[in-house]
């Protein structure tokens, strides 16, 4: 999929601003930046839910993964149906297989759910509708520590096992290190660097970078 020159405008304020990215099939890129960057309105307009100007080519369908995961689930529907309504009834024990969810779970209630577990029926649900593009927008920034790491190896494998092409969202770029095979860093509605995951973590070329990754100083060495 590319992205071309895509703006997006509310009133005076320019919230993305001229963006060109290129994500290539079965890669993951990884959109880094600090909150009011503008990270999430891009992935927004790539979904097509904010007007934008410029154009989004090449992804056949593009699906959305919300960062809080109980709240893009419907509270009355179960688990099942969820699923269900995108990729039908039959599709349903493979999907939750696919993310590693037992397919017992399908009469649940999101409530009964632990985070993890939502936002892992939230990636099934998206996968239902047999995406060419899946956008993650901080999937796991409202998940506990301990859940964060599960859902990522469970992201780096999808990847490998359907050559998703992803758009993979976080402030974290310790996080879009470990599934990225791309970073582009935006700050103030721009990409300010575009570049492999290793090059841009081990050489950055743009302060803005540098500073990124002195906020987690694990990242060095």
């Amino acid at each position: 999929m590319i992205i071309k020159d895509l703006t997006v405008r509310f009133g005076a304020f320019t919230a993305v601003d001229g963006v060109t990215l290129e994500i290539p099939d079965g890669r993951v890129v990884g959109l880094v930046g600090e909150s009011g960057s503008g990270k999430s309105t891009l992935a927004r307009a790539v979904c097509g839910l904010v007007p934008h100007t410029g154009s989004v080519e090449g992804a056949r369908r593009v699906q959305m993964v919300f960062q809080d995961p109980y709240a893009s689930l419907n509270p009355r529907m179960t688990v099942g149906r969820t699923i269900a309504e995108g990729a039908g009834a039959g599709e349903v024990e493979r999907l939750l297989g696919l993310v590693r969810l037992p397919a017992e779970l399908a009469s649940r209630y999101p409530r009964e759910l632990s985070g993890g577990q939502r936002q892992r029926v939230a990636i099934a649900r998206a996968l239902g509708g047999d995406p060419g593009l899946l956008v993650a927008d901080e999937i796991t920034s409202s998940l506990d520590v301990s859940v964060q790491g599960a859902v990522l190896n469970l992201v780096r494998g999808l990847r490998d096992e359907l050559g998703l092409s992803m758009l993979f969202i976080s402030h974290n770029l310790a996080v879009v290190r470990y599934v990225a095979d791309v970073v582009a860093v935006m700050h103030r509605g721009r990409l300010v660097e575009v570049g492999p995951t290793e090059r841009v973590v081990g050489k950055p070329a743009h302060d803005y970078t540098r500073a990124l990754l002195e906020a987690v100083p694990r990242l060095r060495g």
